[in-house]
């Protein structure tokens, strides 16, 4: 009997991801679903799976004992490094396996944080008393501004360039790959397919204008069979 596989998945979170990479690979498994908060928060079930109660954690019962594997970047390691035995995902040089592991840290430890610090700005100025909005408004522009915004376009200015000089639709290999999985969510679920994102990023936000090969890459990856998949799947919860 093979290793069970429970992905505890939260709606409008990083584990979209993890549901596309186990349709990918073709595994079975057990959708565990739970809903946020009227706050916008995990809700405290979560917390019962790993102490931190987030999302995505996935649970690996392997001969009776039980493993719970949390982070995005560390499952999708760890999914495909142990079930991907076709190696439809596998890179196929040790330079691109190298170029994969970058990005699986790279857009958990400096792309996403700029996205959420964006968020939580534009949630500031919502949740903001009516007499203070205008000043939260006022300080959280600054901020934006002075840093979050600036290091986002950095960021995506440097992806989109390196999109520019690849001579394939994905980010590393000539297939697609952990990169394009991670990469999945800051780039497409927050960016391209967002349409709240001027909300948060300001009106002059031209995401086509200004970063067309990232928006080629996104409009290539959402026609992808598998994602389209994952993504009727949870429009059915």
């Amino acid at each position: 009997m093979g290793d069970k596989i429970i992905l505890h998945w939260l709606n409008q979170s990083r584990s979209q991801r993890i549901l596309w990479l186990l349709e990918e690979l073709n595994l079975d498994y057990e959708l565990k679903t739970y809903k946020r908060t009227k706050d916008f928060r995990a809700p405290a079930e979560l917390e019962k799976v790993h102490p931190l109660g987030k999302s995505p954690v996935i649970e690996v019962i392997r001969d009776g004992k039980s493993s719970v594997i949390a982070e995005t970047g560390h499952i999708i390691d760890y999914l495909i490094k142990n079930y991907d035995t076709s190696k439809k995902l596998v890179p196929a040089t040790e330079e691109d396996k190298e170029q994969v592991d970058y990005f699986l840290h790279y857009c958990e430890g400096t792309l996403q944080p700029l996205l959420v610090s964006l968020l939580v700005n534009g949630y500031a100025v919502q949740m903001a008393p009516f007499p203070v909005k205008f000043l939260v408004r006022m300080i959280t522009n600054e901020l934006n501004k002075a840093y979050y915004k600036t290091e986002l376009m950095k960021n995506l200015k440097y992806l989109d360039n390196y999109l520019a000089k690849r001579k394939t639709k994905f980010f590393v290999g000539d297939k697609l790959s952990g990169a394009d999985i991670i990469l999945e969510f800051p780039l497409i679920e927050n960016l391209t397919d967002n349409k709240r994102i001027k909300e948060f990023a300001g009106d002059d936000f031209d995401l086509r204008k200004l970063f067309p090969n990232i928006c080629e890459w996104s409009d290539r990856i959402l026609k992808e069979p598998k994602l389209i998949k994952a993504n009727e799947k949870v429009a059915k919860l």
